[in-house]
C-alpha cells in the first residue's frame, strides 16, 4: 500500500499536476504507464559483483558514491518521487530509428537538473547531476555513420566522472545498453563550476561597464551640445580635441554612420555586394560545419546531403575567403598608388610606419574585445548536455587562448597555437599587407620589375600548393591539411597577388577603357571567360571525378582552383568598374549593401561565437533537413550582423574615431574621407568608399571636377 502511495505521488509529479491526488479517478493507462516504470526499475540489469569489488576490493569507488547509488536504485524499485524523475531524466536503449543514425538518447537534461531538487521525497543529502556517458562497440553496420552511443545519465553529483563510468558499467547508474559496450567517454556538468564568475569574466565585466559608460556619456553629450549651444559654439566645441574623444563614443552618430547609404561619386560601390555575399556564403559553410560537430538523429540522411543540388554553396564555401584576401589586396593597392601619386612617387620609413600602425589600430580594438568575450564570458552564457565539455571545439580554442593569445594580437596565429581558431584569415591578410608595400612601390616606380616579383609570388604560391597538398597531404594524412596548405600564408598568397594586380590596373586606367565594338566584345568575352572559371571551381567539383568532390585529392586541382576563381571574381570587379556590369552592376551596387558591408569585419568575427554558444546549449540532438540548415543559417546571419553592430558601436567606430587624435595624417590620403565618414578610413579591406581625392580637389580634369558634387547636398540638387 505505502509503494503505490509513492507510485501514485511520483506520477502525479511528473505530470505537473497540481490538484490533491485523493478524489481524483485515475485512468487505465495511468496504472499501464506506474507497472512500466516500476518494472524498469525492477529489471535493470546489475552486475552486483563487480560493484562490490570496485567498492571493497579496488576503492575504485568510493563509499559516499556507492551508498547514494544505493540508495537511488532502491527507491527507484520503491518508486520515490525523486528517484523516479531521475529514472525518468536518464536515456535508455530504444530509440527509433537506429539504422538511420539516431544512436543516441540524451534523456530530459532540465527534468535532472531542475525538477528532481523540488521532489518532496528527495533525501537531503542527494543532489542530482546529468552526465553524458558514450559507449563504444555498437555495430558498424547497422550504426548509419555513427560510431558510439551517447547515453544520458541522471546520477548523485557525490560521484565524480570516473565513479560514474564504473558504476554505469555495472549497471548501477542509469539502465546499461549492452553488455558488451564499454564506456569511451564521459562528462558530467556539475553546476558549482559556472556557479560564481572568476577573476577573468570579472575583469570583462568591468571593461564591457566602462565601455557603457564612455557611451552613455558620449551620447549624452551630443545631446546636450545639440541641443543647448548655438551652431557657432557647437562647432568650437566639436572641434576641440575633448569633443571629438566623446563624440567618438557616440552612439547616436555612430549608428548614423553604420546606416548612412549614401555612395557619393568616385567609389567601387560593387565591392559592398561583394563582400556581403562572401560574408554569407562563409556563415552558411560555418552552419553546416558547427552543425557537423554536433550529434543528429539521422547522421545518415545528413551524411548523404551532397546529393542535394545546391550542395555546391558547402562544398566550395572556403573559396570565399579568397574573395577577401582579393579585396583586401585590391583596396591597399588602388589607395597605395593613389598615395603615392599624390607624393610624386615618394614613400619614407615614416609613411610606411605610419601605413603598419593605422592598419594594426583599425582591426585590433574590437579583435581583441571579442576575443575577451570569447574566453573570458562564453562559459557563462548557456547550458546543456554537452555544455563546456573539453571535446568541444570551443573549449579546446578557449584553452588555446590562454597561451597562445599573444598570437592573435601579433598576427601570427595562423602559424602558432588554436586561439579564436577562425581567425586565422586575419593572420595571413596581415602578413600579407606587411609585404604589399615594397611590392606596390616597385610596381610604382619600375612596373615591370614590379610585376616580374608579383607574378614570381602568384606562380610560386600555385606551385607550392600542389606540391605541398601532394605530399604532405595526399601521401602523409588528411589532417595535414588546414596547417599545411588551408591556413598557409603562402598558399594563400595568389588571390591576393591578383587584388594587388586588379587594384594597380585600375589605377592605371583610371577606371576607364575605350568605348569601341572591338572593348564591348572583349567585355563579353571576358563575362563568358569569368562565369565558365566561377562554375567550373564552384559547382563542378561535385559531379568530377565519380564520387562528389573527388577532384579535391587532386593536387593540380588544389593549385590552380583559389586563384583561378579569385580571377573571376577580379573579372566582376573589373567589369563593374569600367562600367560594363550592368545589371550585375546595378545589383551589387544596391545601396542596402552598405550598411551590412560595413559590418562584415565584426560579423565574421562574431558568428562563430554564436554558433558555439547555440551548438552546445542544445538539450537534444539536431535533425537534418535541408529546411531545418536554411533557417540556421538566416537565424545565424541575423545573429550574426546584429551582434557585429553591437561590437562595432562599442569599440570598432569609436577607435576609428580616436585614430584622429592618435596617430597623424598619412601624407597623400585625404583628410577629408575620415570627416566625413568613419568608414571611409577604415581598415584597408573594409574601406569601400573610395572617393578620387584628385577630381574632388579640383585637380586633374578640371571639366570632371567641375561636374562632380562635393558632399551630399550637391549630390542631391544634382539629381
Amino acid at each position: 500500500m505505502v509503494t503505490k502511495v509513492w507510485v501514485l505521488v511520483a506520477l502525479l509529479s511528473l505530470a505537473c499536476c497540481s490538484v490533491p491526488v485523493a478524489g481524483q479517478d485515475l485512468s487505465a493507462s495511468f496504472y499501464e504507464t506506474l507497472g512500466h516504470y516500476i518494472r524498469l526499475a525492477e529489471q535493470k540489469p546489475i552486475d552486483w559483483n563487480y560493484t562490490l569489488y570496485l567498492r571493497n576490493v579496488t576503492g575504485e569507488v568510493q563509499e559516499p558514491c556507492y551508498s547514494q547509488s544505493a540508495q537511488l536504485n532502491t527507491d527507484m524499485t520503491a518508486a520515490k518521487e525523486y528517484a523516479i524523475t531521475m529514472l525518468d531524466s536518464s536515456g535508455k536503449f530504444h530509440p527509433s530509428g537506429l539504422f538511420e543514425g539516431q544512436w543516441n538518447d540524451f534523456g530530459s537534461f532540465k527534468g535532472c537538473r531542475d525538477r528532481v531538487k523540488y521532489a518532496e521525497d528527495i533525501p537531503a543529502d542527494m543532489k542530482p547531476m546529468y552526465c553524458i556517458v558514450v559507449w563504444e562497440g555498437i555495430p558498424p553496420e547497422l550504426a548509419g555513420g555513427n560510431t558510439v552511443f551517447a547515453q544520458g545519465l541522471c546520477v548523485p553529483n557525490t560521484c565524480s566522472d570516473s565513479e560514474v563510468g564504473l558504476l554505469a558499467t555495472t549497471g548501477l547508474l542509469g539502465i546499461k545498453t549492452m553488455p558488451s559496450w564499454t564506456v569511451a567517454g564521459l562528462f558530467c556538468q556539475r553546476e558549482e563550476e559556472y556557479s560564481s564568475f572568476d577573476t577573468g569574466a570579472i575583469v570583462a565585466i568591468c571593461i564591457i561597464a566602462i565601455i557603457l559608460l564612455m557611451l552613455s556619456i558620449g551620447t549624452l553629450y551630443e545631446f546636450i551640445i545639440n541641443v543647448a549651444y548655438t551652431e557657432e559654439k557647437m562647432k568650437s566645441i566639436v572641434s576641440s580635441k575633448t569633443g571629438q574623444v566623446f563624440l567618438s563614443f557616440s552612439v547616436y552618430s555612430n549608428t548614423k554612420k553604420v546606416f548612412n547609404t549614401y555612395q557619393p561619386p568616385g567609389q567601387l560601390p560593387a565591392l559592398h555586394g561583394i563582400r556581403v555575399i562572401s560574408t554569407l556564403w562563409i556563415i552558411y559553410g560555418h552552419t553546416d560545419f558547427f552543425a557537423d560537430n554536433t550529434l543528429t538523429t539521422n547522421r545518415r540522411e545528413k551524411n548523404e546531403w551532397y546529393s542535394q543540388w545546391w550542395y555546391f554553396i558547402r562544398g566550395s564555401m572556403d573559396l570565399s575567403v579568397d574573395t577577401f584576401l582579393l579585396l583586401s589586396a585590391l583596396l591597399v593597392s588602388y589607395l597605395f598608388m593613389k598615395q603615392l601619386k599624390k607624393n610624386g612617387g615618394s614613400f619614407t620609413g615614416k609613411d610606411l610606419l605610419l601605413h603598419y600602425l593605422h592598419r594594426y589600430w583599425r582591426l585590433t580594438p574590437v579583435y581583441a574585445f571579442l576575443i575577451m568575450i570569447f574566453v573570458c564570458l562564453t562559459l557563462y552564457m548557456g547550458t546543456g548536455p554537452v555544455w563546456a565539455s573539453p571535446s568541444n571545439i570551443a573549449m579546446s580554442n578557449m584553452r588555446g587562448c590562454q597561451s597562445w593569445m599573444w598570437t592573435n594580437l601579433l598576427y601570427i596565429n595562423n602559424w602558432f597555437g588554436d586561439c579564436f581558431g577562425w581567425a586565422w584569415y586575419l593572420g595571413v591578410d596581415m602578413q600579407l599587407y606587411v609585404i604589399a608595400p615594397g611590392l606596390l612601390v616597385l610596381l610604382y616606380k619600375f612596373p615591370k620589375l614590379g610585376l616580374s616579383f608579383i607574378m614570381i609570388l602568384l606562380t610560386g604560391s600555385m606551385m607550392a600548393t600542389g606540391l605541398i597538398y601532394h605530399f604532405l597531404v595526399n601521401q602523409v594524412g588528411g589532417e595535414q591539411y588546414f596547417s599545411a596548405v588551408y591556413a598557409n600564408t603562402f598558399t594563400r598568397a595568389g588571390p591576393y597577388m591578383v587584388g594587388l594586380l586588379l587594384g594597380y590596373i585600375l589605377f592605371k586606367t583610371d577606371r576607364k577603357v575605350p568605348n569601341t565594338l572591338r572593348t564591348k566584345a572583349l567585355m563579353l568575352a571576358g563575362w563568358f571567360g569569368a562565369a565558365a572559371v566561377a562554375v567550373l571551381f564552384v559547382a563542378a567539383p561535385e559531379y568530377i571525378g565519380g564520387r562528389p568532390y573527388a577532384v579535391y585529392d587532386s593536387a593540380a586541382w588544389r593549385a590552380f582552383d583559389r586563384t583561378m576563381f579569385s580571377c573571376a571574381v577580379a573579372w566582376v570587379v573589373f567589369a563593374c568598374s569600367v562600367g560594363y556590369g550592368g545589371i550585375i552592376t546595378e545589383f551589387l551596387s544596391w545601396s542596402g549593401w552598405v550598411p551590412l558591408s560595413r559590418l562584415t569585419y565584426t560579423a565574421y568575427l562574431v558568428h562563430p561565437i554564436i554558433m558555439h554558444v547555440y551548438t552546445m546549449s542544445l538539450k537534444t540532438p539536431l535533425f537534418y533537413s535541408a529546411t531545418n540548415w536554411w533557417f540556421y543559417f538566416i537565424a545565424y546571419s541575423f545573429m550574426a550582423f546584429l551582434c557585429g553592430f553591437v561590437a562595432s558601436i562599442m569599440v570598432e567606430f569609436p577607435f576609428f574615431g580616436l585614430e584622429k587624435l592618435i596617430f597623424p595624417q598619412r601624407r597623400g590620403r585625404d583628410s577629408s574621407k575620415a570627416s566625413n565618414n568613419v568608414t571611409n578610413e577604415g581598415h584597408d579591406n573594409q574601406a569601400l568608399e573610395l572617393q578620387l581625392p584628385e577630381l574632388v580637389n579640383g585637380e586633374g580634369n578640371e571639366q570632371l571636377a567641375g561636374a562632380v558634387p562635393t558632399n551630399k547636398e550637391q549630390f542631391d540638387n544634382k539629381v
